[in-house]
């Protein structure tokens, strides 16, 4: 097999198990928790919160590593950080032990996810970059589909959610290990950012010269940027605040645990489809009106869900949800790709993922909604009016141009 594919192997697989322990099933094992360690719900959401902003701030360390100590190591230290917050959270009997195994979590995740991934990818398959990294978010999200109800499943066989814990820590390893034997960099990727221009990429009908190449604070500065950051910002919110509350939402308005558990896992399986289909959509529809497709359905199920305690209302939501999910982040990142060339493009995604640690106030806000008013509702309505403002000026988004004196420089 080519190098490249055990690669990309490699990085699907710690992808997939990135989703599917911790992001997606941490609000199964805390409905658990709670109940065990009698918990609030704000000091839940606390929990949820510190794993995003350990995962956001944390981000801009792979593309500072990436280049010094390669991506191998990166990976295998993600892989490293991830196994350390399991066991964490299997041996904490309180709250500051367990907010800690988050940190650690949201270390290894932004060690080991998809800034490496999407980095590794748009460098050892320059030609099919759009579609691969499709895929590849696709298989790494199918751990959203897998992680609640396999969760739900140990938790209640073992009648223990430390179990859960452990067993996590001991597949970190694992995972670790095959990451460290595939994952290596590709053959000239070592060069320097005035020789790197934009490349092919989906919906981009006009490449720009080697001398056009942009750099990374060039890039950071535009208005295209911002929009594209405040997106991820604003899905990363709801994606967290979705999978911190739904079980306790739904089961609030009459659902059991399991059918509750059965919708989150829905939404990833829907999220995953969608992601497969967004990376082929982008090469014929522009990456930013993908974007702001995946935006307006965001809000369309944020609606319904505020609303919900129905069965329909229950399927509408994962179905708007999860289309939207998962078309805003495949295209964020082919939109990062096709304004700013792969390696650029690449690297400044892990600023998207600092700022969007934003996002982590969106289980807290949720938490102290539902201890205050009883119910997570209000938080979904702000969420779809947000959703809906970006929108429009996502969709008539165009490509930035260097200006005459940057060029020069």
């Amino acid at each position: 097999m080519q190098q490249k594919w055990l690669v990309l192997v490699a990085v699907s697989l710690i992808f997939f198990f990135l989703n599917g322990a911790t992001f997606a099933s941490l609000g199964v094992v805390l409905f658990s928790m709670i109940k065990d360690l009698h918990w609030s719900q704000t000091a839940a959401g606390v929990s949820f919160s510190l794993l995003g902003i350990a995962c956001g701030v944390a981000s801009p360390l792979p593309a500072l590593l990436l280049k010094r100590i390669g991506s191998r190591r990166v990976v295998v230290l993600g892989g490293t950080c991830l196994a350390a917050g399991f066991w964490l959270a299997f041996a904490a009997s309180g709250l500051p032990l367990f907010y800690l195994a988050m940190i650690f979590l949201g270390l290894g995740y932004a060690l080991a996810g998809n800034i490496p991934g999407v980095y590794l990818i748009a460098t050892w398959f320059p030609q099919t970059s759009s579609r691969v990294i499709g895929f590849y978010l696709m298989l790494g999200a199918a751990g959203n589909v897998v992680g609640p109800p396999l969760v739900a499943a140990v938790v209640a066989a073992s009648h223990s959610w430390r179990f859960n814990w452990f067993l996590m820590g001991i597949a970190a390893v694992c995972i670790t290990f095959l990451c460290l034997l595939f994952v290596r960099d590709a053959p000239g990727t070592t060069a320097s950012a005035d020789q790197q221009g934009s490349v092919a990429t989906p919906g981009s009908t006009v490449l720009h010269p080697p001398v056009l190449a942009w750099r990374d604070r060039e890039a950071l500065l535009t208005r295209q940027f911002l929009l594209v950051a405040v997106s991820m910002t604003l899905t990363v919110a709801g994606i967290t605040t979705n999978s911190s509350v739904t079980v306790m939402h739904l089961v609030h308005l009459g659902t059991t645990p399991a059918f509750a558990a059965f919708i989150l896992s829905l939404v990833a399986l829907v999220a995953t489809l969608a992601k497969g289909v967004a990376g082929r959509l982008s090469e014929n529809i522009r990456p930013s009106r993908v974007l702001a497709a995946g935006l307006v359905l965001q809000s369309i199920g944020d609606v319904a869900f505020s609303t919900g305690g129905s069965p329909m209302g229950d399927y509408v939501f994962a179905c708007a949800f999860g289309v939207g999910w998962g078309f805003s982040y495949v295209a964020a990142n082919l939109v990062l790709l096709e304004y700013f060339g792969r390696e650029v493009g690449a690297r400044i995604l892990s600023v998207v993922w600092m700022l969007s640690t934003l996002a982590a106030a969106g289980p807290v806000a949720a938490g102290m909604i539902a201890d205050h008013f009883g119910t997570f509702s209000p938080i979904f309505v702000v969420y779809a009016v947000l959703l809906i403002a970006l929108a429009l000026p996502i969709f008539i988004m165009r490509t930035p141009v260097r200006a005459a004196h940057e060029v020069a420089a």
